[in-house]
């Protein structure tokens, strides 16, 4: 194992940046200016009295107002009332004048219907359900203000409602299924966690005891005695109990391997280097340091299953990298544990956290570095490439 280069001791993501669906916007304002300008030279409603440029006006106007309905200057919730009090508005004014011209709003209806399907994906069921009911409503109403509406046309407007909804129900559902995974993962790791923390305490403790014993068996003060046999009772129970825990936690699972160490961390590089695809140059670089004096068990399992995981990772999403380095560096308060690879996997130039980069083993293993007091990141790296850093605390 070569020592690895020195890497910045303070290193920090670059700060997450979520994408802008700006086309979006600009969708609806070109919609917008190009019915106005339809509507100005009344080129689609021809035949019209005096009465309907009034009446234009008024839906053109509506269609800029639900369509920053759009923007997110509010919550959802209260942005969608807008748009529907908007839309409604609009139509009980057009019937009550009696303006029955062809001018249903094809800005207004676009919008509703995005707004609709927002809602269905994002606000919570107790409040969806009246929003998405009266977003509904106010796109079905928009055909209803020509009388001389066809029935096909007020069909289709309710078949494109009702895929708009289902969408948005898909993409709940699909949320709800990965939250549901990611809650799973966690707690996945949070057991594995109990066990190694029963696997390097109870070897403490049970040193405790047995020096307890035999000291308490030296002394001739029978009350230094008396103490000794009290701390040998006290770590006795602790193991038990911690034994009884471990089963109930672990009830699924009886069966664990013992706890990796440092040195098992060159069995994975080679084990990824002979069964990966092609022949990729695998770099394994440890501080000298960390050969010298490993850091914790606790410390060594983590590190372990963080470097399994991100080969994991990279033979399934990258299987055409041609070069993987996997670094370990110490400071007297952290470990950095670096695996990159030269495949792409995003072209987006961010650092992003497990839970949206579509791994759930990435995700349980957040959460054992947070257990531990730690930080990991997965992301592209300028100049092409994709890494798993985690920052771990060192306690010695």
């Amino acid at each position: 194992m070569t020592p690895t280069p020195s890497l910045p001791a303070n290193v920090t993501p670059p700060p997450r940046v979520r994408p802008r669906h700006t086309w979006l916007t600009a969708g609806l304002c070109g919609l917008w200016v190009t019915e106005g300008r339809l509507l100005s030279r009344g080129v689609s409603y021809s035949g019209q009295t005096g009465g309907g440029g009034h009446a234009h006006l008024v839906v053109w106007v509506a269609g800029l107002l639900v369509a920053a309905c759009v923007l997110p200057w509010a919550q959802l919730g209260v942005r969608a009332v807008a748009a529907v009090g908007v839309s409604w508005s609009v139509t009980g004014y057009l019937l009550t004048a009696g303006e029955h011209l062809p001018v249903w709003g094809l800005t207004e209806s676009a919008a509703l219907l995005i707004l609709l399907a927002v809602v269905a994906w994002r606000v919570p069921v107790r409040a969806a359900v009246p929003l998405g009911i009266a977003l509904a409503a106010g796109v079905l109403t928009a055909p209803v203000r020509d009388a001389d509406v066809p029935n096909t046309t007020v069909v289709a407007y309710a078949l494109v409602v009702a895929g708009v909804a289902a969408l948005g129900l898909c993409l709940r559902y699909r949320d709800a299924e990965r939250e549901r995974a990611v809650a799973a993962a966690r707690e996945a790791e949070r057991l594995e966690l109990a066990g190694e923390l029963h696997d390097f305490v109870s070897h403490h403790v049970a040193a405790m005891t047995l020096m307890a014993k035999a000291t308490g068996s030296l002394t001739a003060d029978e009350r230094v005695a008396a103490s000794l046999r009290e701390i040998q009772e006290a770590g006795d129970e602790a193991m038990t109990s911690a034994r009884r825990l471990l089963r109930v936690l672990n009830q699924d699972q009886p069966h664990r391997r013992p706890l990796p160490d440092l040195d098992r961390i060159t069995d994975l590089v080679e084990d990824f280097r002979r069964t990966s695809p092609g022949t990729p140059d695998v770099t394994l670089r440890v501080d000298p340091g960390l050969d010298d004096a490993g850091p914790a068990p606790e410390l060594a399992a983590s590190v372990h299953r963080i470097v399994s995981e991100a080969l994991s990772n990279v033979a399934k999403h990258s299987p055409d990298t041609s070069d993987v380095r996997v670094t370990l560096r110490g400071t007297d308060e952290r470990l950095f544990v670096s695996v990159r690879n030269d495949g792409r996997r995003s072209a987006s130039p961010a650092h992003r956290t497990p839970e949206d980069s579509g791994g759930l083993g990435l995700v349980g293993l957040t959460e054992r570095a947070d257990a531990i007091g730690g930080s990991l990141t997965a992301g592209p790296v300028p100049g092409g490439g994709w890494e798993v850093l985690a920052v771990l605390p060192v306690r010695r």
